[in-house]
């Protein structure tokens, strides 16, 4: 399961509107100089998100909590997502050649392929809309011992 932690910013039916901010693991990364993803990251000044959660733990608004989301449902959204429109991209551009047909063509086709594509993906994101496991779920409340008043002493042992 994916993590991230973020606070609540209002509850609603089971669910509870959360703020994230997006953390990158860029500075950890050997290939980061080379990297498209962190030259964005280092740019963009929207590194908040609000998602929609699902709310098992009946949780109040300020609270810190931990969301998460299971691999495989984000690997199928991103299959969905990504590879869909790009198949669509790359039979569209072998369609022309299996017939002898010129470059130009092959470029049209490439892009009324990848719009298919687009548009298949498109139509199972709204189909999957109402699907909960593509949502996130509060797995745990992060600032409950704050809220009570407890802090944890570690505990030292000493030989």
């Amino acid at each position: 399961m994916i993590e991230e932690t973020g606070r609540v910013l209002s509850v609603e039916d089971g669910f509870a509107e959360v703020e994230t901010i997006r953390t990158s693991s860029c500075t950890a990364c050997r290939a980061r100089h080379g990297c498209g993803h962190h030259a964005i990251a280092q740019v963009s000044s929207a590194n908040r998100m609000r998602m929609k959660a699902i709310d098992p733990l009946s949780v109040k608004v300020g609270q810190d909590v931990v969301i998460g989301i299971p691999e495989d449902s984000l690997l199928q959204a991103s299959i969905w997502m990504y590879m869909v429109p790009l198949l669509g991209l790359v039979v569209g551009a072998v369609l022309p050649s299996l017939w002898g047909g010129s470059s130009g063509i092959a470029v049209v086709f490439s892009v009324l392929g990848f719009l298919i594509g687009l548009f298949f993906a498109r139509k199972k994101s709204i189909q999957e809309s109402h699907n909960l496991d593509y949502y996130p779920k509060i797995v745990k409340i992060a600032s409950l011992d704050h809220e009570k008043g407890h802090h944890r002493i570690p505990l030292v042992v000493t030989p």
